[in-house]
């Protein structure tokens, strides 16, 4: 991939490899087949390596969020639950028990868990973010502190989805909206639903000051 930039950074004159924007470990065995493209882009090695150990983690915490889909089923039977035997196994159970809190609700008590308060799981998702950014040819490289992004809290008017482009990569595994606003300090707002059961919203800095300690821009 010579003669191009990489989407995070924009290194370059060095070598480039594709990388995944949605990451490969949220794809089960069932969907080798799938006839869905996979969006990769330009990354340097730094870049591409960079996310490996986070996006582990980013599954396994969407895996528990909300009420699992087949895929979901599939991915904890498959992946989540052999690699909680590997050596780093343990790390990622304790990731994911600091994360859940105690919770009533009307079947009684459960537990919540808060994808936000993991700034691994959120480090990925920025990163989906500006690798779309990237793969639209809407803004590249867009650096991480460009980005915002928290866990949708209120469900989003059909008339705005409606006035937003819709795409996904697997509906069951993820889908996004996102619009071009450009009307600073926001450049885009995207929302962002991984198996059909947690959705993001994230935002895009005009500039490249960007977000500071999780404000808007400045």
């Amino acid at each position: 991939m010579n003669g191009k930039t990489c989407a995070y950074c924009g290194a370059s004159g060095v070598k480039l490899t594709k990388d995944h924007v949605f990451p490969k470990c949220l794809y089960p065995v069932s969907k080798r087949d799938s006839k869905v493209q996979r969006i990769t882009v330009p990354a340097c090695a730094r870049c591409n390596g960079a996310f490996s150990d986070d996006e582990v983690q980013f599954r396994n915490v969407l895996l528990v969020s909300g009420e699992p889909n087949p895929i979901v089923r599939e991915l904890w039977r498959t992946r989540a639950l052999p690699s909680f035997d590997e050596a780093d196994g343990p790390r990622r159970v304790n990731d994911l028990l600091r994360l859940m809190r105690p919770v009533k609700t009307d079947q009684g008590d459960r537990h919540a868990i808060y994808p936000a308060e993991h700034e691994g799981v959120m480090r990925v998702l920025r990163k989906v973010v500006r690798g779309l950014c990237s793969h639209h040819g809407i803004m590249s490289p867009v650096r991480d502190g460009r980005v915002w992004a928290d866990v949708l809290k209120d469900r989003v008017p059909q008339r705005l989805l409606d006035e937003t482009e819709h795409h996904h990569c697997e509906e069951d595994i993820a889908e996004y909206w996102y619009s071009v606003l450009d009307d600073p300090p926001i450049h885009s707002a995207w929302l962002l639903t991984f198996f059909e059961q947690c959705t993001f919203i994230a935002i895009v800095s005009t500039t490249e000051d960007g977000f500071v300690d999780g404000d808007w821009p400045r």
